[in-house]
């Protein structure tokens, strides 16, 4: 410290000679978080050479408070040091403190933040961030590296059972730096660099001295004007300098090398992350373009938070056992409990390892990874804890000190993993009082090295393999997960089926499944066996959309779901009630049919997709509330945003449904949960209004007479009749199940219905001479009227059987073991029915890709779930309640614009240009171009 102070006075002569101006100039005082008093000029810079930094800072905050202020050089700092303040700071105000400073060391090591850890926030920090989250740390690749992981551990294993058997001391910390650093590097670029190996030496020097240059203090960061003088003159410039060339030239060689067409093949089969990085920056496929400077700034951003940090960890981890004998004994007796007669414990087996993981919670309070977190910048002034935090501010938040806050923990000084046994809080980033990291490489490797110390035996153990259904070969750990990015997965599923035969057997992550595709098999699954395959599975984006379940098509199979059954079919679903929005759904119908003829009589297209969204969505708003949202109405915008957002949640997949112990985290990462939880709650905030108009007794009287659907549930909600006691978030549930089922479904068909007909003239040739034929000279065709057109209704039928609403039905999910087509089938097994596959099925169709709705005609088959082979609506306990609503809308749609228009190709397009295989994923998915066409008046009487 005396070689900074003597330059800092150096410094300061120098800076005084460019500096004659008059001392005593204050502004208006803000009003500042409480801090200890500064010295003139450098602040509270020199309390920063304390090495233990973190414990001098808690100190500060045992007697200023949660909120520490300090002046470091020109830079004001502010220090965190609870969890209630660190909650504001990482989450409530994220985006006002998500900002990275730009400071010497870390600029130019991560080539002047072209990485993610230290890059400023921005468009910038944002394309990197979805680069490395898709492909370097998503799920899938950290599970890729699995087996170097388990690897490196079981060396190191063998290395302790030799030292074991010679009884002699064993350096833990050595061989910690070792294993994890041989991880990385094995991971990063398919090369090993543990101690004794070749280019050992240079490697784990380079990888010290860059460790050591991102943590040391550079004066240029807090005096920017003349501070690189003083780094000059101390050398640390010079070293920084040095270490960055070195280490770049380092990289350029391994670069050098993976480009080399004739390089060996490496040590694993896959990529590398450096493989993975190079081959975003041949093909250029995301926005920003990346350089190979980018990739050597994610690369040391990995070795940087990869190596020390979890080797160190689990040292911490074994020195508090060891000085703890009653935690190392439980720590044993549950991992050689379950795993007593195994060899190896992998990374599956840790999960059930419930002390064990409260051992590296407790390691993690008291002595986390990073004790002060990489600081972060604030974007503009704000306020905070009643204080007002300047721009730029210096932010560092000191989770040493909150995993010590005695206002949190009980006893916060003594090791004691028993505090987390039976506690909900984790690593995860949800609970700030302990928010040691956010790495899933970081958190696997220590997971399984501190556990794996205590086990030294044979392995080999192999379990009775289950009779299960065929199915494709998966990937290690992830299964066939990667088979679901497929966009139109209903499609690949079949051509599974077609492999595989009508039970396709996958295991997604953690989760198995199974993919029904013929009636013979859908019958069995949906009425024979019904009671067994009748449940759902809680699914993240459902479950948070439906308020925990609480609604009728993604609930649970059990008590609670028969009771809300009961009340939909009753109150919302029944004939009566359906009928009784008869009005609405015509009077929509006959307002489209005027926006056509407007459109006929100008010749002009009409876009028939939107048009048909708007009709749903606004006739089911009228009747769910007594409002409509039509395109162009007020208040639209938001509704259908919110409407598509929606569905983009519920169709999204969401990897914490496949990995539930660290799925959350890429989730996260990638923005999904987030996203959810905006959605959730905007959507939320939305019914609270439509809500409270409705609980308003001075509220003007609805457009229409009798009850909306949120009438009859609110007089529900009142009276307490049945024996489910309704809430409002019961409520806003089923209304979700309204809207998501109700729009898109039924639009989506008309325009699959009309584009079939376009497609073949015959068939819509047929349909027009029907309808008017029966009705030529009636303004407007009714539901009555609906009745009489057996043709329209098959054409309705084969458009079902080749487009389904929804392609793969709402996924079920098996209530206990059981056996189906001389198959088993695991307890809570996924299982999606693919009618879209069923529909195609040789054995059922003749000529199963050809429009034909001729084949209906004088057939029984309908679509009330009677008939496996066309069940777009589902069947059994689980059809879909809202059936005839959709297929009145849908018949009633497709019968006046058959009535009423001829209908042709666009100037300069014909039939052969509408695209009926460039689909659009979704609920129901629908063709990517919207359906435009040219409307032509048809003159009543004409023949």
């Amino acid at each position: 410290m005396a070689l900074v102070l003597e330059f800092l006075i150096l410094s300061l002569s120098i800076f005084l000679l460019f500096l004659l101006i008059k001392r005593n100039r204050t502004p208006k005082k803000a009003c500042l978080p409480p801090g200890p008093v500064g010295l003139p000029f450098i602040g509270n810079l020199h309390q920063l050479g304390n090495s233990n930094l973190h414990e001098h800072l808690w100190r500060l905050s045992q007697k200023h408070g949660p909120l520490v202020y300090l002046r470091l050089g020109s830079r004001p700092a502010l220090i965190v040091s609870s969890a209630k303040m660190a909650r504001e700071i990482m989450k409530t105000r994220d985006l006002e403190f998500c900002s990275r400073p730009f400071l010497a060391a870390t600029k130019k090591l991560s080539y002047n933040g072209f990485d993610l850890a230290f890059a400023p926030y921005g468009d910038y920090w944002r394309e990197v961030r979805k680069i490395c989250v898709v492909h370097v740390f998503s799920s899938i690749r950290v599970q890729s590296f699995r087996s170097i992981r388990e690897d490196e551990v079981s060396r190191t294993i063998e290395k302790i059972s030799k030292s074991a058997l010679a009884c002699k001391p064993f350096d833990l910390t050595t061989e910690m730096v070792s294993l994890t650093s041989t991880a990385i590097s094995r991971a990063a670029f398919g090369k090993t660099y543990e101690i004794g190996g070749s280019d050992t030496e240079r490697f784990l020097e380079l990888l010290v001295e860059t460790q050591a240059m991102a943590s040391s203090l550079f004066l240029s960061d807090y005096f920017p004007c003349w501070g690189w003088l003083a780094d000059k003159l101390t050398g640390m410039t010079y070293r920084l300098e040095k270490n960055f060339e070195a280490f770049d030239a380092f990289y350029k060689r391994i670069i050098d090398d993976y480009l080399d067409p004739n390089r060996p093949k490496p040590e694993r089969e896959g990529s590398t992350i450096l493989d993975i990085l190079l081959q975003i920056y041949k093909d250029g496929s995301f926005k920003l373009q990346l350089t190979l400077d980018d990739i050597k700034a994610i690369l040391t951003d990995i070795f940087l938070a990869g190596t020390d940090t979890s080797a160190v960890t689990v040292v911490w981890a074994m020195a508090f056992l060891m000085k703890n004998p009653e935690a190392m004994r439980k720590a044993q007796e549950e991992v050689r409990g379950l795993f007593g007669n195994k060899g190896f414990v992998d990374e599956d087996d840790v999960q059930q390892l419930l002390y064990l993981k409260a051992v590296v919670k407790e390691t993690m309070r008291l002595q986390p990874t990073v004790p002060l977190l990489i600081p972060r910048e604030t974007t503009k002034e704000c306020s905070i804890g009643g204080y007002e935090i300047p721009t730029k501010t210096l932010v560092y938040v000191n989770v040493w000190a909150v995993g010590r806050d005695p206002e949190t923990w009980e006893n916060p000084y003594e090791f004691d993993p028993d505090r987390f046994l039976g506690s909900s809080i984790d690593l995860k980033g949800n609970d700030f009082e302990l928010t040691p990291f956010g790495a899933v490489l970081e958190f696997l490797i220590l997971s399984l090295s501190i556990f794996l110390l205590f086990l030294l035996i044979k392995r080999n153990k192999t379990t009775k393999k289950a009779c299960l259904p065929p199915g494709p070969d998966g990937l290690p750990f992830i299964g066939n997960l990667h088979q679901l990015g497929n966009s139109i997965l209903h499609e690949h599923l079949w051509r599974l089926s077609q492999k595989h035969g009508p039970l396709v057997y996958l295991r997604l992550g953690s989760r198995p499944a199974l993919i029904v595709s013929s009636a013979k098999m859908a019958r069995e699954i949906m009425k024979t066996r019904d009671l067994e395959f009748c449940s759902r599975p809680v699914l993240t984006a459902t479950n948070k959309i439906t308020y925990n379940g609480l609604d009728l098509a993604f609930a649970p199979y059990g008590d609670y779901w028969r009771e809300v059954r009961k009340i939909c079919a009753v109150h919302v679903f029944s004939s009566i009630v359906v009928q009784s929005f008869r009005s609405i759904r015509e009077d929509e119908v006959s307002r489209m049919i005027e926006k056509i003829s407007k459109s006929a009589l100008a010749s002009k297209p009409f876009n028939l997709t939107t048009e048909m969204v708007s009709l749903t969505s606004t006739a089911i708003s009228r009747a769910a509330f007594g409002k409509t949202y039509e395109i162009g109405g007020s208040d639209t915008g938001r509704f259908l945003e919110l409407l598509v957002e929606t569905k983009a949640m519920a169709s999204s997949l969401f990897l914490s449904d496949y990995f539930p112990c660290w799925g959350w985290l890429a989730d996260k990462l990638t923005g999904l949960t987030y996203r959810l939880e905006k959605n959730f709650e905007e959507f939320d905030a939305f019914y609270k209004g439509i809500i409270d108009d409705n609980l308003d007794p001075n509220r003007p009287k609805p457009e229409r007479e009798g009850s909306t659907i949120l009438d009859i549930l609110l007089q529900i909600y009142k009276d307490g009749s049945f024996k489910l006691q309704l809430t409002l978030d019961h409520i806003k549930a089923i209304l979700t199940d309204i809207f998501l089922a109700g729009t898109d479904t039924s639009a989506v068909t008309v325009v699959w219905a009309m584009a079939f007909l376009m497609k073949n003239p015959e068939a819509m040739r047929k349909a027009q001479e029907e309808v008017r034929g029966l009705f030529g000279n009636k303004g407007f065709v009714d539901e009555d009227d609906v009745q009489q057109l057996p043709y329209l209704k098959a054409v309705v039928k084969e458009t079902m059987r080749l487009q389904p609403t929804v392609p793969l039905l709402i996924p079920r999910e098996t209530t206990k073991e059981c056996s189906i087509g001389g198959y088993e089938i695991p307890t809570k097994t996924l299982v999606y029915v693919n009618v879209w596959a069923v529909g195609r099925d040789p054995e059922n169709w003749e000529s199963p890709f050809e429009f034909d709705p001729d084949r209906f005609m004088g057939s029984s088959i309908d679509l009330k779930g009677n008939d496996f082979e066309l069940t777009p609506f589902g069947a059994g306990r689980r059809i879909c309640p809202g059936i005839f609503i959709a297929l009145f809308t849908v018949e009633l749609s497709l019968a006046n614009l058959l009535h009423k228009f001829d209908w042709e190709m666009p100037s300069g397009m014909n039939r052969e240009d509408i695209d009926m295989n460039d689909v659009l994923p979704g609920i129901a998915p629908r063709m990517r171009d919207d359906l435009c066409l040219v409307p032509k008046a048809y003159a009543t009487g004409h023949k």
